[in-house]
């Protein structure tokens, strides 16, 4: 962050009057409505920097208490005076929260200083409330309760930069910058995650054995067994070596371990085996095509992202991964944005769990007059914004579509939605977003 830059920014914003609502939305990103005008304060480490994004959706809710320090304190709160530091890239925002008895002052740091980036929450004092990162070297101690020791002033050095003279296209020309600069990288690491995926599948599947080699074995087997059976009385307990004509006129010979009884059983045991064994290779190697088919599509979606935010909802990191889908049955997948959850069947068995268990006010997404998945966005009886319906489209189309073209994708509540069989369906009063795949 430039501190010419943060100068000016500082400027501009003292032109608000309250912060109505502050929230942190991703890992490092807190965003801040200045008189319901939306500003996002990325403290990166790497890259940190204040832009606007009207595409973005939040991937979770934070609710560490750092978060409900700041929400407590900060929301609904008058802006007394907004600040750059001398000599320092730190933005400082000193705020009061009047109630019915009393008022609260507050300043927020957002220190916009390298590897020690931070945003740290005090109260008019100067003693830390909490803080976005909490650390502990010989120079600061950045725990709750502690006075904040304030970093000393120091010389700057920076190229020159223009003058903002367009505070909106700015921020709008920030996101892109940061957005264009890690996009490419963070989806070159998820999507070879995803092949990496679909490299052992495809190892799994190789690897299964032949069914009908299996069935061919099972066969011979089990016609030797018949027909050992048919001569059992003709044969001694101790006969070991032997031939037997076959009902199809054949010699059959026959080298024994055990008696003509016990070689009988086993044959048959083995046969039986076999057959179980040939029709559950079928069964996993269904399973394997349908989940590289899920993983395809999920690699299709990735690579039709167009942000950082739209990454980590579709393939989150996977300690946030694993903590979604704890209760997720194998057969759905759920994308979550906020506390709105999207979930999409992976095959047939997915698509009717998904119609016998939602709600009646949940939404129901199809692709128009094309088998797809079917997707289920839950309302939880709040009418779901736009952007999270075209979300839900798109991801409706990209699990069953590999084709690019214009598709419709119709939806409406799932009571309107009447369940035929399984999950072939009928439905009324529906509307329909057309989505575009490249």
């Amino acid at each position: 962050m430039k501190y010419a830059h943060l100068r000016q920014i500082a400027n501009y914003l003292n032109s608000y009057k309250k912060v109505t609502s502050i929230k942190r939305v991703a890992d490092m990103i807190i965003l801040i409505y200045f008189d319901k005008q939306e500003y996002f304060f990325d403290l990166s480490k790497s890259d940190s920097s204040i832009y606007t994004n009207d595409d973005f959706k939040a991937a979770k809710e934070y609710n560490a208490p750092f978060d409900i320090a700041i929400k407590k304190r900060l929301n609904n709160a008058k802006i007394l005076n907004i600040t750059c530091l001398e000599n320092n890239r730190i933005l400082l925002l000193e705020l009061i929260q009047s109630g019915s008895y009393k008022s609260v002052k507050s300043k927020l740091y957002l220190e916009f200083t390298g590897r020690f980036t931070n945003a740290v929450l005090t109260d008019e004092n100067d003693i830390i409330v909490d803080a976005l990162r909490h650390t502990q070297n010989d120079h600061r101690s950045i725990k709750p309760g502690k006075e904040l020791k304030h970093l000393p002033p120091i010389q700057i050095k920076e190229k020159s930069v223009q003058i903002i003279l367009d505070f909106k296209e700015y921020f709008k020309d920030e996101f892109q910058r940061i957005n264009n600069k890690n996009l490419n990288e963070i989806k070159s690491i998820k999507v070879s995650q995803i092949n990496k995926k679909i490299e052992n599948l495809n190892a799994n599947l190789n690897n299964l054995e032949n069914e009908n080699d299996l069935l061919k074995e099972a066969e011979i087997l089990r016609s030797s067994a018949t027909l050992l059976l048919a001569n059992l009385a003709k044969l001694n307990d101790y006969d070991r070596n032997f031939e037997l004509l076959g009902f199809d006129g054949k010699i059959i010979k026959y080298n024994l371990i055990q008696s003509p009884k016990e070689a009988t059983n086993e044959y048959f045991t083995k046969a039986k085996r076999l057959i179980q064994k040939a029709n559950g290779l079928n069964l996993e190697r269904n399973n394997l095509e349908e989940k590289l088919k899920f993983y395809h599509s999920m690699k299709s979606l990735l690579q039709d992202a167009k942000t950082i935010n739209e990454l980590q909802i579709i393939y989150p990191k996977r300690k946030n991964q694993s903590k979604n889908q704890k209760n997720e049955s194998e057969n759905t997948q759920s994308f979550y944005i906020g506390e709105c959850k999207i979930s999409v069947g992976k095959n047939q068995k997915g698509n009717a769990e998904l119609l016998k268990n939602a709600k009646k006010d949940d939404i129901w997404m199809h692709v128009k007059d094309i088998p797809s998945a079917h997707v289920i966005i839950k309302t939880n009886k709040a009418k779901p914004s736009d952007e999270i319906l075209e979300f839900g489209a798109k991801i409706c189309l990209n699990m069953s579509i590999s084709s690019a073209g214009r598709y419709e994708i119709d939806y409406t509540r799932r009571q309107n939605v009447k369940i035929l069989n399984g999950s072939n369906v009928n439905y009324i009063h529906y509307s329909t977003i057309i989505v575009f795949k490249e």
